[in-house]
């Protein structure tokens, strides 16, 4: 059987297209269990009325990582599958997973393809974690790269036994966190169809580039203090790329936001931090040009 996780804050107007995505299913045998991350909308009511058949369960907000932890102790099925409340799988998503798993004992995870979509419909149908993730290294390339989004993963219940529960205390990476313990004893798979769909809406968008670098650097600390093995295997010249990638993303922010001293301090950062590319020192180069040439050079990218 699997078990099926949903961590819900205030998204009942998006938990129902979640909900009948699971119950549209091919493969039969799973439950539902609901975390509500102690909602102020009617999620109970609704699931109530609409949904008997789903485990419900309220708690106090912690945040998503407590919610999934909470609902991995409730969960009964062989297999753990994650969804988050706004977003929705294709039909074959379980029993492809499942397939998989059952031929090969060696692997503790397997995660799909994804695409995106918004409220007028798919905006990418997919992102490429093949090569972004699957050659080489994958612990080192999900720390570098993450794309593995969080509902198209599937664990089996015994390897989140072993390997522990999400990290309460990061609000960010902390799914990347627990892939990255996982892969470094169990083998991970990717299944290259893209069988979930990622809502892009005003909120996931609204996360600031300094809010995700602050727990990004959160992240790294707890892998040194807390996984030495894990930081060990990532060697200094992950580490340093990562912090060049942090700085570059910092930098960026401003430079769209016009402020150019501060753009052009971090993309130096960036660049002295891993400085094997030349990318930032491109951007550096351009916090000098007027702003009529960078608004051309902007609306130029854009189109493309």
């Amino acid at each position: 059987m699997v078990s099926v996780i949903i961590p819900t804050y205030n998204s009942a107007r998006y938990l129902c297209e979640a909900l009948d995505s699971v119950l549209c299913q091919r493969y039969p045998d799973y439950e539902i269990i609901v975390v509500d991350d102690g909602s102020t909308d009617d999620t109970e009511r609704m699931i109530a009325d609409r949904y008997p058949m789903v485990r419900y369960h309220f708690i106090e907000n912690r945040g998503a990582a407590a919610a999934r932890n909470f609902g991995i102790s409730k969960a009964e099925g062989e297999f753990i599958a994650f969804l988050d409340a706004d977003d929705r799988w294709l039909p074959e998503k379980l029993e492809k997973q499942v397939r998989l798993l059952e031929c090969d004992q060696r692997l503790g995870m397997v995660f799909t393809e994804n695409g995106f979509f918004n409220e007028s419909g798919i905006v990418q149908e997919r992102v490429n974690k093949r090569g972004r993730l699957m050659d080489g290294d994958i612990v080192r390339n999900i720390f570098l790269n993450s794309y593995v989004a969080t509902p198209t993963v599937m664990v089996r219940k015994r390897v989140l036994d072993d390997v522990g529960l999400f990290e309460e205390g990061l609000v960010v990476a902390e799914d990347d966190n627990m892939w990255m313990r996982i892969g470094m004893k169990y083998g991970i798979e990717l299944i290259d169809d893209p069988l979930v769909q990622c809502r892009i809406t005003d909120g996931s968008l609204s996360r600031k580039s300094h809010n995700i670098s602050w727990g990004v650097r959160k992240h790294i600390e707890v892998i040194r203090t807390k996984y030495p093995k894990i930081y060990r295997r990532l060697g200094r010249s992950a580490i340093r790329r990562k912090y060049s990638d942090l700085c570059f993303s910092e930098a960026y922010y401003a430079f769209s936001r016009d402020s150019h001293r501060e753009a052009r301090s971090n993309f130096i950062r960036s660049f002295f931090c891993y400085p094997f590319r030349m990318k930032p020192m491109l951007y550096v180069i351009s916090t000098f040009f007027p702003l009529w040439m960078i608004e051309k050079i902007k609306h130029a990218k854009r189109n493309l």
